[in-house]
C-alpha cells in the first residue's frame, strides 16, 4: 500500500503568487530531484490555491466556501512506495550534505515557519475509468483500481 504525505506551503511574504510558482516549479523542484535521487517520491503533485476573485466563485457550486479562511498557497501531495520508502526520502533530503541546499532555497519562495507536514492515513483514488470498467487497459493504467466500482 502506498504512503501519502501532505505539505502546505505559504509564499514567502511580499512574493508573488507568480513568482512563488516560478521558483516551486523551476528550481525548487529540479533540486529536490537531485537531492533525492532514486529516493524520489512515487509522484509529487503540487495544487497551488487560485485566488481570482469573484469570477472563480462564479465557477463553483459552493462559492460561499470557495477560498474562504485558506491562507496557505500551495499543497503538495507526495506518495511513496511505503512507509519505508518515505523514511528513506526524508532520511536523503535531510542529511548534513543535503540539508542546507535544501534549507536555503526554502528560505527563498516560502515561509518555513507555517510550513506543515502529515502522513494520511489511508488514500483512495476514484477516477472516471473506475465506472467504465473495460474502456481502459488494464496494462495501460495498472496503477489504477480497475473494476473496484463495476
Amino acid at each position: 500500500m502506498t504512503f501519502t504525505v501532505l505539505i502546505t506551503v505559504w509564499r514567502k511574504p511580499g512574493m508573488s503568487m507568480e513568482a512563488f510558482y516560478d521558483h516551486y516549479e523551476n528550481v525548487h523542484m529540479p533540486l529536490i530531484r537531485e537531492l533525492a535521487g532514486d529516493k524520489i517520491p512515487i509522484s509529487h503533485n503540487r495544487l497551488y490555491v487560485e485566488r481570482t476573485g469573484t469570477e472563480l466563485k462564479e465557477r463553483m457550486v459552493q462559492p460561499s466556501e470557495c477560498g474562504d479562511g485558506i491562507d496557505y498557497d500551495a499543497v503538495a501531495e507526495l506518495n511513496f512506495e511505503d512507509e519505508a520508502h518515505n523514511l528513506a526520502y526524508w532520511k536523503v533530503l535531510y542529511a548534513p550534505e543535503a540539508q542546507g541546499r535544501l534549507t536555503e532555497d526554502e528560505y527563498k519562495f516560502m515561509d518555513r515557519s507555517k510550513l506543515r507536514i502529515v502522513s494520511m492515513y489511508k488514500k483512495e483514488l476514484m477516477i472516471r475509468n473506475d465506472f467504465h470498467a473495460g474502456k481502459d487497459s488494464v496494462e495501460k493504467y495498472s496503477f489504477l483500481p480497475h473494476g473496484k466500482f463495476a
